[in-house]
């Protein structure tokens, strides 16, 4: 079923002097809560982790759990207080016996690329993963109205001093992992651990942590500093920012680009903060994890081109770059995507990004002629960081109610075939 008048729905009551209804719902019953406790145990000389998986206080509530991993890489699994079914070599379902069921198993932590750098690895001094790849992906069956209070610990082996992730650090050093949009909460986003150097800075309600192996290339207080420089503009820009951001680095022979997670990016150490063409990995990847907006409905570009036009777009507005380049990498971008007649795939191209790019600063331009700069872009990807997953018609709609009315860019067919 489509979501448009869902989204129109929503519109109204974002839209300039709209009111809010008067009769307040009712508020909701307090969930149920059960503890949840995860344990990464790294083994550098096993180039594994023993992950374990406790149920405590309140997880009678919890009935099954069903779940999917890769086979290849995940091994020995042992449950206590319950029962563990092998239903495929990549799916199983646990069925725990309440508190005091344990799930016990072993994961392979380094991950090649079908290109041959590492999206993943762990060394005798350091690992760098992303939890959800540790983490089996998990359905949980539970009674109505229960969620976990989730809590995440670490061993480490003798000699590894640090370990950080993209959750808060309680004050007795574990993680307070807590998803919101879950209610069986799973340890996601990139984790580093072992011999570290991490800079650190609190950026608004945001806190700020950037953190490569010892010795490793990356500048972490240029990173740090570059961020501190644009972090009022992308605060300005989509008002919400996550409680906490790790951006994690590390160089060759990991893979050279970026990768964002919830709360968390990794950023190859040797990648310029910002290139020679003004667009920036590293910004581009915040806006990523800061708009936590994805395409759907072969509407990949609408993400990507959102995080490339911002890359140059925050910088701009931050006085990193004169109006005369900006108007230069808009140029170079036209030129780039000039021979993309649609944009419509499941994954952006480079040359699809850059024409997304181009339609995106003329979507803004006629947002802001329109409103008499009363709005802008900003006001349309607000409203897309609320949908989270949107289509190309879902995109068009809240651009028109943006406008106020149909729009003239949009009356493309790069976005129709």
């Amino acid at each position: 079923m489509s979501r448009i008048p869902l989204l129109l729905a929503l519109l109204a009551l974002v839209a300039p002097g709209a009111a809010w209804a008067q009769t307040p719902k009712p508020a909701p019953k307090p969930a149920k809560t059960f503890a949840l406790d995860y344990t990464i145990e790294l083994l550098p000389k096993l180039d594994q982790a023993r992950i374990t998986i406790a149920l405590g206080q309140g997880s009678e509530r919890v009935k099954r759990l069903a779940l999917g991993f890769d086979a290849k890489r995940y091994s020995g699994f042992k449950a206590s207080l319950g029962q563990f079914v092998a239903e495929a070599p990549d799916k199983a379902v646990w069925t725990p016996a309440g508190p005091g069921s344990k799930l016990v198993y072993l994961v392979r932590i380094t991950r090649k690329r079908d290109s041959g750098d590492f999206d993943a690895r762990m060394t005798a001094d350091w690992a760098l993963f992303r939890g959800d790849k540790a983490i089996p992906f998990i359905k949980a069956r539970m009674k109505k109205n229960t969620e976990s209070v989730a809590r995440l610990r670490f061993v480490l082996p003798p000699g590894w001093t640090n370990v950080d992730t993209g959750w808060m650090r309680m004050p007795d050093g574990r993680f307070a992992v807590d998803n919101r949009e879950r209610r069986f909460d799973r340890p996601i986003g990139w984790i580093i651990a072992g011999r570290v150097g991490t800079r650190r800075d609190q950026l608004g309600s945001t806190e700020i942590a950037v953190a490569a192996p010892k010795g490793d290339p990356l500048d972490r207080m240029d990173a740090l500093t570059m961020i501190n420089f644009v972090w009022p503009e992308i605060e300005g820009a989509f008002r919400r920012t996550p409680r906490k951001v790790l951006i994690v680095g590390a160089g060759d022979p990991m893979w050279r680009g970026g990768l964002s997670a919830p709360n968390s990016l990794f950023f190859h150490s040797q990648r310029p903060l910002v290139s020679e063409n003004a667009t920036s990995t590293l910004f581009h990847e915040l806006t990523h994890v800061v708009t936590r907006i994805s395409g759907e409905d072969r509407s990949d570009w609408i993400a990507e081109g959102l995080a490339e036009f911002y890359s140059v777009e925050l910088n701009w507005r931050a006085g990193g770059m004169s109006d005369a380049r900006r108007e230069r990498v808009f140029s170079n971008l036209r030129d780039w995507g000039a021979r993309v007649k649609s944009l419509r795939t499941e994954h952006s191209s480079a040359e699809i990004t850059a024409r997304a790019v181009v339609l995106l600063h003329e979507l803004d331009a006629e947002i802001r002629a329109r409103s008499k700069d009363a709005r802008d872009i900003d006001d349309l990807t607000r409203i897309l960081c609320v949908l989270r997953k949107v289509s190309t018609a879902e995109f068009v709609a809240a651009a028109e109610k943006v406008l106020g009315g149909k729009s003239r860019v949009l009356a493309t067919p790069l976005l129709h075939m």
